[in-house]
């Protein structure tokens, strides 16, 4: 029996918290996510009191092998509870964290509820564990509190919002933050349909160093006879013609050859380096940088946190990854220092303290915790390179470059104007050198504005004259927005405080999710039933739409988990009224949309087919009108084959190509639902089925199925063909 028992959230940092615990009489436990959730059953909450029915979910998380049921993990907690001298509860050091430490707490005895203890680390090295439990705390019930409120929030809009587009827009759901962040993309798209170009034209002269020059000043003499475009009088700017006739007539007049009246002294500036990640600009650089989905930047970032084997040892590599803070530990600042002192010397190191609070837009964050950082700036990525994946190994460099540079000097540049003339129309050039790389030295993907620019300015006096390597006259036309990505979005999402670390994930998958948008060259496009709910709830629900409506909902959660803000008071008194009053008027206002028909018939019941969308992805299929009484469903992308000269291992058919119902293709059996015959598009057959890796062959006539037992892909992990 051990004496002291540690739950955690995940199974994966299990491994890793154990080496550190293993002089310790400690019994480690995970959660897996929430052991009690809100009921399935109504909205899963009293809606009179908005007292929370909390369940036990049944059944298991799929994809997840070997995993246990909620109830089976509830039993082995409660019996390992009642066998130790003490329990720490260390789920995520988050306001769901909090939550679900709670719900451990409360489905033990009042003998066992004795001996709990409350702690959280933000790392998951042995220092930061030891000192975790040096220093114990009781549940912070304000946090947990906020979190329900959140909870029971989102379900009261999103599932009352969701039932009216389902009815009314024949849509598949609608959501709190979510819609909000749909409605960015949606403007965004208007804003491009009513964007109306511009034209202008600048005379482009390039001189024999290869020298740009950008025109400053036109000759009096042609002042009058030309227009020009919207030109600032501001130093640094250029001048810009409305016509190319104008812009014609002064190219006209300049001589072949330009000369230096004047060079203004150098100037020198910084340029620092950026502060270190917090979950928002991470996604960003990742998917910039990377190529990655936010996705992916989640899943790969919470293993470098979790832990992953490096030279056979679990180790964590990260610190906790959902945060919307930049601030930085001591004893990380100090490790920072020791590393760059002895790696790149005094000159290169520089001690900052970073702050949250930088932005009136992002005033209310919950700073719960550090900066996404490493945990061991000695833990270089090149170390690790042949150690990790190809993904862990680029996330884990770029967060390895961009902690480590926040402690360097900025890099110094030099900037020295030249001025020239042609013909009393004046010019100016400018040559930047860089004159200490500063952070730089490590940070060279970094792109900024911050170019070397070389025109030989050591050769160039006053007085000297280049002569022209070339001239024209370029036109220019002003460009639309730009339609949003999942970086920009989410960098949008940040900038105006909507979402929480926790939320960008969903909040960016969510419009392609439903079939609302489409990303088209990583960039969303909305999709025609998108704008149909926009349109739809913006008029009856503008505040729920509302960006900066929904940043103060999120302030009042904050002040629940900070100031003891009575939560069920402020829902059912403030918002709950006005939403449902809204609601019913929508209920009845809103027409709604028939069903588009396919013009056949059922072939299993003679009732019309309708275009339909799935309420789980939001892809469009054809469906019987008289569902659910009839469920006869065609996915047209799963109906597209082509037969190809190959036959199958098992009944001699010939074998297709087909999609499913996601567009994924995969190879099977033209014989089918008789032969399930089927490998992926890009296995060679080889005649054997048993050397096809992950093959999956299954013959109904002789209830046989074989599979290649050393491979368990994802589909067979998920118990779904790839069919369906």
């Amino acid at each position: 029996m051990s004496k002291n028992l540690l739950i955690i959230e995940s199974p994966n940092k299990i491994e890793t918290i154990t080496r550190f615990l293993k002089n310790d009489d400690f019994k480690i436990m995970a959660t897996i996510g929430h052991i009690r959730d809100l009921s399935t059953r109504g909205m899963g909450f009293d809606e009179k009191t908005l007292e929370p029915k909390w369940i036990i979910p049944s059944g298991k998380k799929k994809g997840i092998r070997n995993e246990k049921s909620k109830q089976e993990i509830i039993n082995e907690i409660k019996t390992e509870a009642s066998k130790t001298d003490k329990i720490y509860l260390a789920t995520d050091p988050d306001r769901e964290g909090e939550a679900i430490a709670w719900h451990v707490y409360e489905i033990l005895s009042d003998k066992d509820k004795a001996k709990c203890s409350r702690i959280t680390f933000n790392e998951i090295t042995e220092s930061a564990i030891n000192d975790a439990l040096k220093h114990p705390r009781n549940i912070d019930l304000r946090w947990v509190q906020s979190q329900f409120a959140r909870r029971i929030l989102d379900r009261l809009v999103g599932y009352r919002l969701s039932k009216l587009v389902r009815e009314k827009m024949r849509a598949t759901s609608a959501g709190r933050v979510q819609t909000v962040a749909l409605k960015f993309i949606y403007d965004r798209e208007k804003e491009i349909e009513k964007f109306k170009e511009t034209k202008w034209w600048t005379v482009d002269v390039v001189l024999e160093n290869n020298a740009k020059l950008i025109l400053r000043e036109i000759s009096a003499k042609l002042k009058s006879q030309v227009n020009l475009h919207n030109n600032s009088e501001t130093e640094g700017s250029g001048i810009d013609f409305v016509d190319e006739a104008s812009a014609k007539q002064v190219l006209d007049s300049l001589n072949k050859s330009f000369n230096i009246y004047a060079i203004d002294d150098p100037m020198q500036k910084n340029n620092n380096p950026r502060e270190p990640y917090k979950t928002s600009t991470l996604q960003q650089d990742a998917i910039n940088k990377l190529g990655w989905n936010v996705g992916k930047v989640t899943m790969v970032t919470q293993h470098l946190y979790e832990g992953i084997k490096v030279n056979g040892v679990h180790t964590a590599l990260i610190s906790y990854p959902r945060t919307d803070s930049i601030r930085i530990a001591t004893h990380f600042s100090d490790m920072a220092k020791k590393f760059i002192l002895g790696k790149y010397g005094d000159k290169y190191f520089q001690m900052r303290l970073f702050s949250s609070n930088k932005k009136k837009a992002t005033e209310n964050v919950q700073d719960a915790h550090e900066a996404i950082r490493v945990i061991d700036p000695f833990v270089t990525p090149e170390s690790l390179k042949k150690l990790i994946t190809h993904d862990e190994y680029a996330l884990y460099k770029l967060i390895w470059i961009r902690t480590i540079a926040a402690f360097m000097t900025p890099a110094r540049y030099e900037t020295t104007i030249v001025r020239l003339q042609s013909n009393d129309s004046k010019f100016y050039t400018y040559n930047r050198r860089l004159i200490f790389d500063g952070y730089r030295k490590i940070y060279q993907h970094y792109q900024d504005n911050q170019i070397e620019y070389d025109i030989q300015i050591e050769k160039l006096k006053v007085g000297h004259t280049l002569k022209m390597l070339s001239a024209q006259i370029k036109e220019h036309t002003s460009q639309p927005p730009p339609r949003f990505n999942q970086a920009s979005l989410i960098k949008t999402l940040d900038e105006v405080g909507v979402g929480r670390p926790s939320t960008y994930r969903s909040m960016a998958n969510m419009a392609v999710q439903r079939g609302y948008a489409k990303l088209d060259n990583r960039a969303y496009v909305m999709l025609p039933m998108g704008n149909a709910v926009i349109e739809g709830l913006n008029q009856y629900f503008p505040e729920i739409l509302n960006a900066e409506f929904t940043k103060h909902m999120e302030e009042h959660l904050d002040d629940i988990a900070d100031k003891d803000v009575r939560w069920k008071e402020w829902i059912l008194e403030d918002f709950k009224p006005k939403f449902d009053k809204e609601l019913n008027l929508a209920q009845e206002k809103i027409k709604k949309v028939e069903p588009k028909l396919v013009g056949r018939a059922c072939p299993k019941c003679g009732k019309p087919l309708v275009y339909r969308n799935s309420k789980r992805t939001g892809i469009q299929f054809i469906g019987c009108s008289d569902f659910p009484r009839c469920k006869y469903a065609e996915f047209p992308n799963a109906l597209k084959q082509v037969i190809l000269d190959e036959k199958c291992p098992l009944c001699g058919n010939n074998l297709v190509e087909r999609a499913n119902r996601r567009g994924q293709k995969f190879i099977g059996c033209s014989n089918y639902p008789k032969c399930h015959y089927i490998r992926n598009v890009n296995k060679e057959n080889k005649n054997d089925p048993n050397k096809t890796k992950n093959d999956q062959l299954v013959n109904k006539n002789t209830k046989i199925v074989k599979r290649n037992p050393k491979l368990k892909s994802k589909a067979s992990e998920n118990k779904k063909k790839p069919w369906q």
